[in-house]
């Protein structure tokens, strides 16, 4: 990866006023899956008189939201491929049709767009609304725009095993928490933690966004032998009392891995001869138990049987 890439995925502070990004979920696999099938918004009217290429399409897009339409519409009208493209890749993003998706989407962004084209989509798409995964449990709301492209692509070509593509994908986007996220998913992926450290040095926990940024962080430092400062990233995501219920619970199982020792002393509980101390390691693993216990219960109220 070019240095100019990385330099632009490590930065999370997105200067602009404004930004495609509505809102985030951090959420249960099951509640992630319904997030996914929602509405993409309401269906903006066609203009009086349209022509038949703008009817075909603001129809494929609106109302039928069949990824194969749009294909045969691309390859009929060539002016209109990038755009017919990019739609029919979304639709198949929002379907769970990840390889199609892929292949759709990068069909899109290497098309052509003539003047009616991109008139359609100023005119008709900015009510186009998407969830978009960017990394495991965490998605956000995105509006038509090439964020909401490269992200869908970047998370179709993860999940099809093409994560050195996927982090490629996300390089011409502008700063941002949402694809500093799935970069650094990504980077993980790869096992890349020195990136991960360099790109999220100096984030605070600001929101949910930042919250799972610094748990990734944390994995990145443990992974890395620096255990001190994985505990801060950790404690930093505690620290905000309005930080997603599931991203605390994953920090409290990230203290009490960091507590054992995991990713960092791999001979613990051992003689020197190498011999197992099993009475040691139940030990410790009652200490870690009991720690996680104290955490859940602090913010819960409950204390689990």
């Amino acid at each position: 990866m070019a240095s100019g890439e990385v330099d632009r995925q490590r930065a999370f502070h997105d200067p602009r006023d404004l930004t495609p990004f509505r809102g985030v979920r951090v959420a249960a696999p099951v509640r992630g899956i319904l997030g996914r099938l929602g509405r993409s918004g309401p269906t903006p009217r066609l203009r009086r008189f349209p022509a038949k290429v703008e009817r075909a399409v603001h129809d494929a897009v609106f109302r039928t939201q069949e990824p194969e339409r749009l294909v045969v519409l691309a390859r009929s009208h060539p002016g209109w491929s990038g755009l017919c493209y990019v739609m029919a890749g979304l639709i198949a993003y929002r379907s769970h049709q990840h390889a199609q998706a892929a292949e759709l989407l990068q069909r899109g962004l290497g098309g052509e767009n003539e003047l009616a084209a991109a008139q359609f989509a100023a005119d008709y798409l900015s009510s186009w609304q998407q969830w978009i995964e960017v990394a495991e449990g965490v998605t956000v709301h995105v509006v038509f725009s090439e964020e909401a492209v490269c992200l869908a692509l970047a998370h179709s070509l993860r999940e099809i095993g093409h994560p050195r593509d996927a982090l490629a994908a996300l390089s011409p986007l502008p700063p941002s928490l949402p694809a500093s996220l799935a970069a650094c998913r990504l980077a993980e992926i790869l096992g890349r933690p020195a990136d991960i450290v360099a790109w999220t040095d100096g984030l605070t926990n600001r929101d949910d966004l930042a919250a799972a940024l610094l748990i990734l962080r944390a994995r990145a430092l443990r992974t890395l032998g620096r255990r001190a400062e994985a505990q801060d990233a950790v404690r930093e995501v505690m620290r905000r009392r309005r930080t997603s219920l599931a991203l605390r619970h994953t920090a409290m199982t990230e203290r009490a891995l960091l507590a054992l020792g995991m990713g960092r002393r791999p001979s613990f509980g051992k003689d020197d001869d190498g011999a197992a101390r099993p009475r040691a390691k139940r030990t410790k693993d009652a200490e870690v138990k009991e720690l996680w216990l104290r955490d859940f219960e602090r913010l819960t109220g409950e204390r689990p049987e």
